[in-house]
């Protein structure tokens, strides 16, 4: 975003500091609800993913609908392959744009 620089560790103190809980929900459902595709999976990531760490997805608030995994998209891939459940936890559109500045 221009010269503006945001880690994961500014993300996770963001859900952080509202008190976001991590939620769980089946990997294989939150993908198919995804409104973007995930995309340039790396066969070798996904291998050395570990499903126990949770994933970030944003949510767009109005509609409830998750839009993209900000962070795990390898972790969520591993889940779907082995059909299990995700932990995840969620930051809103709306949140992802003021912290992103877009």
């Amino acid at each position: 975003m221009g010269d503006r620089i945001v880690t994961l560790a500014d993300v996770t103190a963001f859900l952080d500091s509202r008190s976001r809980p991590v939620a769980t929900m089946s990997a294989r459902k939150l993908k198919e609800s995804l409104t973007r595709e995930i995309t340039g999976i790396e066969p070798h990531r996904v291998h050395k993913a570990d499903i126990s760490v949770p994933i970030i997805v944003s949510i767009d608030r109005a509609t409830g609908q998750p839009t993209v995994v900000l962070d795990g998209n390898h972790r969520l891939a591993q889940a779907v392959a082995m059909r299990r459940d995700i932990p995840f936890r969620v930051m809103y559109s709306d949140e992802y744009d003021k912290l992103f500045g877009t």
